[in-house]
């Protein structure tokens, strides 16, 4: 097996896969470029040969055939589709054929003809994947006459879950005119009409695009290391760098700082990110961290949306907004023309910012402070072990002399335990300030990086800044050729690019940057991702197998013959499925170690209610719930039962109407409360989605619209977004229990129940004990009556731990033993209002006698709680000024009575 062989089958799946993009809406070509046939259509019928066509449009469609021949492919279709479809998760008018034939023009002295270069037409599998979204696989061995048949058509989409008017066909081959397709397409219900057209199709820009660099990447016989890891021609080779995790700003996980290693060191890496655990910030993390090093780094995703979010993550988190390249987006590009305008001007001086190096001398000589003053809180936490294992030895023996004796002689040491606290509070102190200086040295080093662009590159620089300034992409790509690169991407390390315009945005220069990034990688395919990594040293992938993934309309049948025609077959390296598979399935498959892939684990986004169900039923209770409180046992997630019936057409009207009145009751409330909220709105099907949307226009001004980021859409819209508040119209009724399958695909449910941060509401119209036990929907609506009881504590209380309770519980302070956080248990947990505290208790033998290391600590400082450590030796000695110390931490008033 070659890898010409390999590249060559991905990229003829996706030729395959997106030659009939431009098929989708024919009626949107120029006049010039299609028409409309007249009368009978005897060639289709196979009457007829061939059919004239008018003088007037074939002299012109002529000269553009042979002046557009690579470009563009003249085709005759036919049995076409009109109306409005969900493709890919947007609502589209649609006028596309079910066949089509490449059409040849012929001349006849003054007369033209057009005839077919095939007699079997192609059938467009894109739209049947749409039209029969369950089960769109055809007969075998389908005859001739059977895929001519307008009856077999008719009978065949019959089963289609979607409502459609197929009738009309079976007129064929009388045909309807422009009129009849114009009133079909304002019709509520698709139809399949009559119609018979020729139509000059152009392929999409952005899969010619990859399709020519895939030729060039072929021709140029070289693999980048990435590529080599992915396509198994190559070990994934390793490298030892010198990682700077303490020059980056915030608190990084441990599977955070394995991510951020695997990606400066392994040519191939892999981050498994689950719903609200982070994703972005570790991607913005990878790069500042890459950037710390002098290192470049390229972010690409299949939407923009995902991009948005990455470079908001590297403005706000890590001040990298202005060097992170935004390419594509407006408004990125009007900030970045006056940022460089300003820097050509001479407004950024080397004055104005401190030397990076004097920065990393002073983050080196805090770190080693901080590494010095966590060594000295452990050593007061193992002394409160032993003396506090002592002092209950002593106890247990009742001898009440002998322990006055050792109190006498070790009570001052004891009593100093409480230095500790002083010891925490250094270590708390000096993080922040090495978060601010962390900030401060990435901003030096980028203020550098410019400064030395301008002074020695300018040249390069007044490129980039009429590159970006120019009309036409002609103009803007002949500017790029004139850019040395090396010198831009050391003052811009960081471009964030979708895929479908990365060969506009950059050239095709193996391995030109450090780093590549995938974001969002169920949804890429494998072909449009190759060049991508072409131009990367190394590659991390990014992504969830339990969200949505990538959507072809590529026929099995057609990727089959592709894979035997270069002699592959599937349990080849680096040969799966184009149709079945994303580039993370392939990266997942290419990986040779474990040491290769972390799991993002720590879920910030959601309340726990809201998660729980997602993280049972998909993710194996991996996930560590970091808003977990016992104050958040239940009351973020809501069943609103609706009388609701769901009409021909797949709109739940009574559904509908208590969505909006649900939105209107929280813009009162948010009014009443001076808190605004984020609200979105998912139906799983497309027509429900489409009517509330309507109704949400109706019924709201465009500046509450606007101020509540009102959004509805299906769940392939809300992939990579969410909101504080998420309603759900799931429309179905107990007569639509066919539709009810569709809601049993795990990725599609997935993402649809985890969008929310803080309120989700349910609105549903069926019985669910009517669904089958496996359906989602029933396990989903069980769970949430079972949620509390999830919500356990232990039942192992020692003596120590029942004594502080106690002494807490007497001064208004909620307590909870054994109580579970982030994964892991928390010696005590108390509450005051809405304020918590964990308590490590720290000496006293019993499961409860270690202390917490500090990566602990840090966890539950993510997790938004301080920790404070209590040893038994104190608290024997001087219980007043334990429960004072708690007190404080809490915002209590001190009493006292506390003692």
């Amino acid at each position: 097996m070659s890898q010409e062989n390999t590249l060559s089958y991905y990229k003829d799946c996706y030729k395959q896969d997106c030659a009939d993009l431009n098929l989708w809406n024919i009626n949107k070509l120029k006049k010039e470029d299609r028409l409309v046939l007249q009368g009978k259509d005897e060639l289709g019928s196979g009457f007829l040969p061939r059919l004239p066509i008018p003088l007037e449009f074939a002299e012109q469609i002529a000269k553009r055939v042979e002046m557009y021949q690579r470009e563009r492919v003249l085709i005759y279709a036919r049995f076409i589709i009109v109306g409005k479809l969900e493709i890919k998760g947007e609502v589209k008018q649609v006028v596309s054929p079910i066949l089509f034939n490449e059409a040849v023009l012929e001349q006849d002295d003054d007369n033209y003809y057009f005839s077919v270069a095939e007699q079997a037409p192609e059938i467009n599998e894109s739209l049947l994947q749409v039209l029969m979204p369950e089960e769109n696989n055809l007969p075998d061995q389908l005859t001739h006459t059977e895929i001519n048949s307008p009856s077999f058509w008719t009978s065949w989409l019959k089963n289609s879950p979607l409502e459609l008017n197929l009738l009309d066909l079976l007129n064929y081959p009388e045909l309807v005119q422009s009129e009849e397709i114009s009133k079909a397409l304002r019709k509520k219900v698709p139809s399949l009409l009559p119609a018979s057209m020729l139509a000059f199709i152009e392929r999409s820009t952005s899969s010619r695009g990859v399709l020519h660099e895939l030729d060039e990447i072929i021709k140029s016989n070289h693999l980048s290391p990435p590529l080599s890891g992915l396509f198994g021609t190559e070990q994934i080779t390793s490298a030892n760098s010198e990682l700077k995790y303490d020059y980056l700003p915030g608190l990084l996980s441990t599977p955070q700082k394995k991510l951020i290693s695997i990606a400066a060191n392994a040519s191939l890496g892999c981050a498994s990110g689950p719903p609200g655990t982070g994703k972005s910030y570790t991607i913005a993390a990878m790069a500042a961290e890459h950037m710390s090093r002098g290192q470049s780094v390229l972010i690409v995703a299949h939407t923009d949306a995902a991009l948005d979010v990455i470079a908001s993550k590297l403005e706000d988190n890590f001040n990298l907004g202005e060097i992170s390249i935004r390419a594509g987006q407006k408004e990125f590009l009007r900030k970045l023309k006056t940022y460089i305008a300003d820097l050509l001007a001479g407004y950024l001086t080397e004055g104005q910012s401190p030397d990076p190096k004097l920065c990393e001398s002073e983050l080196q000589k805090l770190n080693h402070i901080l590494t010095q003053l966590e060594k000295r809180f452990t050593k007061f936490c193992q002394k409160a072990i032993v003396r506090g294992q002592k002092l209950k030895s002593l106890e247990d023996r009742q001898s009440k002399w002998v322990r006055r004796i050792y109190l006498a002689l070790v009570g001052r040491g004891i009593q100093q335990l409480s230095h500790q606290w002083t010891a925490l509070n250094e270590v708390n102190t000096r993080h922040l300030e090495r978060e601010k200086l962390a900030s401060n040295y990435l901003s030096a080093l980028k203020n550098k990086n410019l400064t030395t662009l301008v002074k020695n590159q300018r040249s390069s620089l007044q490129a980039f800044n009429q590159a970006i300034r120019s009309r036409t992409s002609k103009r803007q790509f002949e500017l790029f050729d004139n850019i040395e690169y090396s010198a831009l991407l050391s003052a811009f390390p960081v471009w964030l690019v979708s895929l479908n315009t990365l060969h506009r945005v950059l050239p095709l220069n193996a391995e030109m940057f450090d780093l590549l990034i995938i974001d969002e990688a169920t949804q890429c395919n494998i072909t449009s991702c190759i060049p991508a990594f072409y131009r990367a040293k190394r590659a991390m992938v990014v992504g969830d197998t339990k969200q949505l993934k990538h959507y072809s309309f590529l026929a099995k049948s057609k990727e089959a013959k592709i894979m035997s025609q270069y002699d592959l077959s599937a349990d080849a390296k680096g040969v799966v499925s184009y149709r079945d598979n994303s580039i993370l399935d392939l990266t997942l498959n290419a990986l040779t170690s474990n040491e290769q892939l972390a799991l993002l684990d720590e879920h910030f986004r959601s309340k726990p209610e809201l998660i729980h169900f997602s993280n049972n039923r998909f993710y194996q209770n991996k996930l560590k719930i970091m808003q977990h409180r016992p104050c958040t046992s239940s009351g973020h997630l809501f069943v609103e039962r609706v009388n609701g019936e769901r009409d021909k057409v797949g709109i739940n009207h009574e559904e509908a109407t208590q969505v909006i009145e649900a939105i209107k009751t929280q813009i009162k409330d948010d009014q009443m409360s001076g808190i605004c909220h984020s609200i979105g709105v998912i139906s799983p099907f497309r027509h429900q989605a489409e009517h509330i949307a309507k109704e949400v226009e109706l019924n709201f001004t465009e500046s509450e619209i606007a101020h509540h980021n009102i959004r509805v859409s299906t769940p392939f819209g809300f992939q990579g977004e969410e909101r504080d508040i998420m309603l759900i119209s799931f429309s179905i009724d107990d007569q639509a229990k066919r539709a009810a399958v569709y809601l049993n695909k795990e990725d599609v449910f997935n993402v649809t129940i985890t969008r929310a941060r803080q309120k989700q509401i349910l609105f549903v119209s069926i019985n669910e004990a009517e669904l089958p036990e496996h359906n989602l929907l029933r396990r989903y609506l069980a769970s949430i009556s079972e949620f509390e009881a999830s919500h356990a504590i232990t039942s192992e209380i020692t003596e120590f731990q029942q004594n502080v309770m106690s002494s807490l519980n007497e001064i208004g302070i909620q307590t909870w033993p054994g109580y579970t956080i982030a994964g892991t248990e928390i010696d005590i947990l108390c509450r005051v209002e809405h304020r918590y505290l964990a308590i490590d208790l720290i000496g006293y033998p019993g499961p409860w006698q270690d202390f917490f290391e500090l990566n602990t600590y840090k966890l539950f400082k993510r997790a938004g709680i301080d920790v404070l450590p209590i040893s038994y030796g104190l608290w024997k000695i001087d219980k007043a000024i334990c429960i004072e110390k708690i007190q404080s931490k809490l915002g209590v008033t001190i009493s006292s009575t506390s003692v």
